[in-house]
């Protein structure tokens, strides 16, 4: 994210957007319609019909405040080096970057669209690089070490399996590669500018234009230097927004437990919770539907919870933690196009025009 300011990693047009967002209802339609077939329809109506609305309203508040705490990682990323953002506009620009990675463009739309709304926003493109990509990192982090808590939970209680097991060990590994790229960048500054002249050429040759040597050097120099804060304390505000983003989802789903009438331990709530959001990252199904609703009933089934509140919850919780906030994101998405404009050359004062909208 850190080369040529006037490239923007691919983001999808709005026809793909469009039509993965229809694709996106019917799976979703078919996971509401067929999981609760999992336990008896009247089974689960009963415990809908019995749900404590105060839990189901603090489970709703608790969500949003894990979307605050999104949006207080990316403000302290950013003012690391840049022009400062409140929380508010971070949590909504992360619900619209992600809804953007859900309907098609993966990690590289989400990182991408954070990028491009932070550099209209006046922010270089050194600490727009890391508002992209660092808080996906970090968030993603720190959900390893929360599946490994889990799987440590269900390695005790004899309730794992070696397909899980080994799923969940190549989620890790993929996260230490991404870890580790981020760790030789910050050992081995000095190769990171011929690695990143050698990516913007490349990139330049796929789009048939003229590599920019200046503005990567440019935004080398402000990316290192977002490091440097980083290095120098900086990284204890973006740490402590991916704890509370990821805690905040977590409560979400305590809060529901308890709506249900049906209390778990930390225990329970962990084992059953960071393994399936994990495993979900790797499928190639938008957003993990059906993946991550199956695997979670599953695992707290097998941990004791009776099948009709675990259907119910589940579902729910991806209600709050998914849809809503991905149907919400887009509208934010289409509010940050047309409010930012299409002006995205902000360092040399040129006006081009990047990016679809949504």
């Amino acid at each position: 994210m850190a080369a040529n300011p006037n490239i923007i990693l691919p983001i999808p047009p709005r026809t793909k957007l469009r039509r993965n967002l229809f694709l996106l209802i019917l799976l979703g339609l078919g996971v509401y319609l067929f999981l609760p077939q999992f336990a008896r329809i009247e089974q689960a109506f009963q415990v809908v019909s019995t749900l404590s609305i105060p839990f189901v309203t603090l489970s709703l508040g608790a969500q949003v405040l894990s979307y605050f705490g999104s949006g207080y990682l990316l403000q302290t990323v950013v003012k690391l080096a840049a022009k400062p953002i409140s929380v508010v506009d971070g949590a909504l620009l992360t619900a619209g970057a992600n809804s953007i990675g859900t309907l098609g463009g993966g990690v590289l739309g989400t990182a991408g669209m954070t990028y491009l709304w932070l550099r209209r926003r006046g922010v270089n493109p050194g600490a727009a690089g890391l508002g992209g990509w660092l808080p996906i990192i970090l968030n993603d982090a720190t959900l390893a070490v929360v599946s490994l808590v889990g799987l440590a939970v269900l390695l005790t209680l004899r309730k794992s399996s070696g397909l899980l097991v080994a799923g969940l060990c190549f989620a890790i590994l993929i996260l230490a590669g991404s870890a580790g790229f981020l760790l030789w960048c910050l050992a081995y500054p000095e190769k990171l500018m011929p690695a990143a002249m050698a990516i913007t050429r490349f990139l330049a040759r796929l789009r048939h234009k003229v590599q920019d040597r200046r503005a990567t050097e440019a935004a080398i120099g402000h990316l290192l230097g977002g490091w440097d804060a980083l290095l120098q304390g900086g990284w204890h505000g973006p740490a402590l927004g991916a704890l509370l983003n990821t805690g905040f989802d977590m409560l979400t789903l305590a809060f529901l437990f308890l709506a249900a009438g049906h209390s778990v331990n930390p225990a329970v709530l962990v084992a059953g919770y960071g393994v399936p959001q994990l495993v979900g990252k790797l499928t190639v199904i938008l957003g993990g539907i059906g993946v991550v609703e199956a695997t979670m009933i599953g695992l707290y089934g097998t941990l004791g919870v009776p099948r009709p509140i675990a259907v119910v919850v589940v579902l729910g919780y991806r209600l709050l933690s998914f849809w809503l906030p991905t149907l919400a994101g887009i509208a934010v998405a289409t509010y940050f196009e047309h409010s930012t404009g299409k002006v995205s050359e902000i360092v040399d004062g040129s006006a081009r025009g990047l990016g679809p909208s949504v």
